[in-house]
């Protein structure tokens, strides 16, 4: 399972910068732990995103988030990447 400072990095991002901070640090988690992902190939990677955007209506609203998926952040695009790593597998 891709570790908790991961979740804990994707909360703090609210720029465009901090965003690509993040997608190197998940770069790098991917070197350095790709058994740990469970989406393991592109296809099951883009898979786990389709999935995840789909139903992150859901996702925000049982972790009491009140946001509007229609209109991301950075933050919620950090999100959708890191659950992207393991949602669906």
């Amino acid at each position: 399972m891709v570790g908790d400072d991961l979740f804990d990095y994707a909360k703090t991002v609210s720029s465009r910068m901090d965003f690509v901070r993040f997608v190197e640090y998940l770069n790098r988690d991917r070197q350095e732990k790709s058994n740990e992902w469970g989406n393991q190939t592109l296809e099951q990677f883009l898979g786990g995103l389709s999935g995840f955007v789909n139903d992150m209506d859901g996702y925000y609203k049982n972790i009491g988030d009140n946001v509007d998926v229609e209109q991301i952040t950075w933050r919620m695009a950090a999100e959708m990447l890191l659950a992207a790593t393991v949602y669906g597998s």
